[in-house]
C-alpha cells in the first residue's frame, strides 16, 4: 500500500508538470478570428488590462459547419479526445458545448497517425466547428491557459489580428515522417531526430524490465522517481508506451 501511494502521489506531481498550470499566475484570453483562423493570445494584469502576446494557426469550420460566435469560457482539459468523426485530437480545451480547442486530428490513438493533409490546411477553414491547431499550439494552451480562460470567437475578415498571421509549416506528401505532427516535442519524433514509435520487447515483464536503463535514458523520470522499479514500470505501462518511450530488457 505504501509503494502504491507513493506512486500515485509520485505520478500526480510528474503528470501534473504537462497538466494544465500558471507557474508564474499569468492570465490569459483567447481570441478566435474564424474569418482569418487566426488565434490571438492576449495577457490579462491585474486591471483586466488586455496585451497581445502570440498568434497562432488554427482551422476553424468549413463550408457546411460552423464555430459559433460569442464569448465563453475554457471548462474541460483532455489529453486525448475521441471527434465525433471516429478521429482523436490531443490537447483538447473545451470551451462551447461540443466545441473544443484541438491538435490537428490524429486517425487513431496514436502519435504517429496524424492526417497530414488536414495539418496543411491550418490556416484556413478545415473543421466540423472545433479550433484545430498544431499539437506545439493545441499543447501550449492546455498547459497555461487555467479553467474559465476567456475565449472570444469572433470575425474579421480584414484584419488577423494585432500580431498578424503566422507562417505555418507544411508536411510534404511523400514524407516518411508525414504522420507526425513537425511541432510534437515528442522525443520520439523523426522531424526531430527521433526513432519514431518503438515496440516494446515482446518477452518484457516486470521481472526483466531494465528500469534504471529506463531512468538513466529520460532524466526526466529519473528526477521524478530516482531508481524505483514499481514507479518506473507504472509510469512505463500508464504513460511511457503512449509517448513513445524506449524501454529495454534485462
Amino acid at each position: 500500500m505504501k509503494k502504491f501511494l507513493a506512486f500515485v502521489l509520485a505520478i500526480a506531481l510528474f503528470v501534473g508538470t504537462s497538466s494544465v498550470s500558471l507557474a508564474d499566475n499569468q492570465v490569459y484570453a483567447l481570441y478566435v478570428n474564424t474569418a482569418q483562423n487566426v488565434v490571438t493570445v492576449m495577457t490579462v494584469d491585474a486591471l483586466g488590462v488586455e496585451t497581445p502576446y502570440k498568434a497562432m494557426l488554427c482551422s476553424t469550420a468549413r463550408s457546411g459547419h460552423v464555430t459559433p460566435l460569442g464569448t465563453y469560457a475554457t471548462n474541460g482539459y483532455y489529453d486525448w479526445c475521441y471527434m465525433v468523426d471516429g478521429t482523436w485530437g490531443r490537447y483538447s480545451v473545451r470551451f462551447n458545448g461540443p466545441i473544443l480547442f484541438h491538435s490537428v486530428p490524429y486517425l487513431a490513438k496514436s502519435v504517429d497517425t496524424l492526417e497530414w493533409d488536414q495539418f496543411n490546411k491550418l490556416g484556413e477553414a478545415a473543421s466540423l466547428g472545433c479550433v484545430r491547431l498544431s499539437v506545439a499550439d493545441a499543447k501550449w494552451i492546455y498547459d497555461n491557459c487555467k479553467y474559465g480562460t476567456k475565449v472570444v470567437v469572433y470575425s474579421d475578415p480584414t484584419s488577423p489580428g494585432p500580431l498578424g498571421k503566422p507562417t505555418g509549416v507544411k508536411i510534404d506528401a511523400n514524407s516518411p515522417n508525414r504522420g507526425w505532427d513537425p511541432t510534437d516535442s515528442s522525443p520520439s519524433n523523426p522531424w526531430n531526430g527521433g526513432v519514431g514509435l518503438v515496440v516494446a520487447p515482446a518477452n518484457l515483464t516486470y521481472n526483466n524490465f531494465d528500469y534504471r536503463k529506463y531512468a538513466d535514458t529520460y532524466g526526466d523520470l529519473k528526477l521524478a522517481f530516482g531508481y524505483d522499479r514499481d514507479l518506473l514500470w507504472y509510469h512505463y505501462n500508464y504513460f511511457g508506451k503512449k509517448e513513445g518511450r524506449v524501454v529495454s530488457t534485462y
